[in-house]
């Protein structure tokens, strides 16, 4: 994270990620996700976890509390099955 700042755009995931750690160290009880946008950056804290999440997430994961967590089965089915189809 060495001369980035705030939330990015980062120039490689390890830089992201180990943002994404230092922002979920200062603020334990906020939800932080990687995404892609014109590049990669770290997400606002939020309180709590969309059912989207999952697929607005890059890389499948999400930081809270200083800790690096994959999404489980059921919230990644959730997200699928709450998502609109065209039909």
């Amino acid at each position: 994270m060495k001369g980035q700042k705030g939330h990015g755009p980062f120039n490689s995931v390890k830089e992201a990620r180990a943002a994404a750690l230092a922002l979920s160290k200062r603020n334990p009880r906020l939800y932080y996700m990687l995404y892609s946008a014109f590049g990669l950056f770290v997400s606002a804290g939020s309180k709590r976890l969309h059912v989207f999440a999952p697929s607005s997430a890059w890389g499948g994961t999400y930081w809270i509390g200083g800790k690096e967590k994959r999404f489980t089965s059921a919230q990644k089915i959730e997200d699928q099955n709450r998502t609109p189809t065209m039909r």
